[in-house]
């Protein structure tokens, strides 16, 4: 049996729907389905969000073509640098790229002739992030002159990241650069899509053109903010495959860690493959193997995890119920949720809730409640 992963397609649409009341009424709403958006499956989310948002990003080619072969036809931005090979892609399933680079659109021009279809872009303007795109307004308006009258290209968009949208003072520097180009390009295209929000920038009321939204939809928020609310969208189960106690002194799994005094644990097959990090934090007990973690039970990661109503779903017949939310009776499965709130798991872990959520469930079933 797989791990479950339980993911609520109506908190994903509600939590978009919080989004669009912060927005001004002409502002797009782009959602950012990309790593398979966030790892809560990007064909089943963007097929939820579909009547309530205006287009999608995803980070690459192959996952915008994924997107259209599930039947997305919106507008797909490609965020990060296409390849050579990705240009043909893009022309043939009609994505939008990112121009990043002069060299960029040269190439796409010339695909675009060779195909007979203008392959559209979004220029992408370095702010700070300096990750990727023009840094140099000079060479955006070399760019713009280049595409003039070219038939295999076509600006559409330009947009930038912020590095730091919670930082009042480097937002406000990146947003002034921003301003000059985009004065530039709607010279070139007065229809052109200019955004450089991301989740973090819309909190902060920089909305443009239109914002690209992530986090927020999965139910987490870029920082600390009681400017909206949102819920998770999604726990995964793993199922107990056995229970045992530890005496004072005792070890188990890997690691240098003892037990203290007489200590209960179950054994969750979840391990470090399935999409957790593999060092020891409160409420595990030692370092979690490649396949299976030590839970102490009635610790407060225990307390926080077991029974979550949920398991019901899992067991082996609908006439066997769950025992105390914890697990079925009469043959059923007892499960664990490994997942109850990423952010929690992020702070123990010293890390962000997006890097939890795009890994958490790589051997998981995706289970859809709508």
């Amino acid at each position: 049996m797989l791990n479950k992963a339980v993911i609520n397609l109506s908190a994903i649409r509600e939590n978009a729907l919080a989004v669009k009341r912060l927005l001004p009424e002409k502002t797009k709403f782009c959602a950012v389905v990309k790593a398979d958006a966030y790892g809560h499956g990007a064909e089943k989310v963007s097929a939820a969000l579909y009547n309530t948002v205006d287009s999608f990003a995803v980070a690459l080619p192959e996952e915008g073509v994924a997107l259209r072969r599930s039947g997305i036809d919106k507008d797909v931005l490609v965020l990060t640098r296409a390849q050579y090979g990705d240009v043909e892609t893009a022309a043939r399933f009609g994505l939008t790229l990112t121009a990043a680079e002069f060299d960029d659109l040269a190439l796409f021009n010339a695909v675009g002739e060779k195909t007979g279809a203008a392959i559209k872009t979004h220029i992408k303007f370095n702010t700070g992030m300096n990750r990727q795109g023009f840094s140099d307004l000079s060479e955006i308006s070399a760019a713009l002159k280049f595409c003039a009258g070219k038939k295999g290209v076509k600006i559409e968009g330009l947009y930038s990241h912020y590095a730091r949208p919670e930082n009042d003072v480097a937002r406000k520097k990146a947003t002034n650069l921003f301003l000059l180009a985009k004065r530039l390009v709607k010279g070139y295209n007065k229809n052109a899509t200019c955004h450089i929000s991301a989740s973090g920038g819309t909190l902060k009321g920089e909305f443009f053109d239109m914002v690209r939204i992530g986090i927020l939809l999965y139910g987490y928020k870029p920082y600390k903010t009681d400017d909206i609310t949102v819920r998770p969208a999604m726990k995964i189960f793993a199922p107990v495959i056995c229970e045992r106690t530890l005496a004072a002194g005792e070890a188990a799994l890997y690691g240098d860690c003892r037990a203290k005094k007489k200590t209960h644990f179950s054994l969750v097959r979840y391990g470090y493959a399935d999409g957790l990090p593999r060092k020891s934090v409160r409420g595990v007990f030692n370092n979690r193997c490649m396949d299976v973690t030590a839970y102490e039970r009635g610790g407060v990661l225990a307390e926080e995890t077991f029974g979550d109503g949920c398991c019901g779903l899992f067991c082996r017949s609908d006439s066997e119920s769950c025992k105390d939310n914890r697990g079925a009776e009469n043959g059923g499965i007892k499960l664990f949720n490994v997942l109850p709130d990423a952010d929690v798991l992020a702070g123990r872990y010293g890390t962000i809730s997006y890097e939890i959520l795009t890994k958490a469930a790589v051997r998981a079933e995706k289970i859809y409640t709508d």
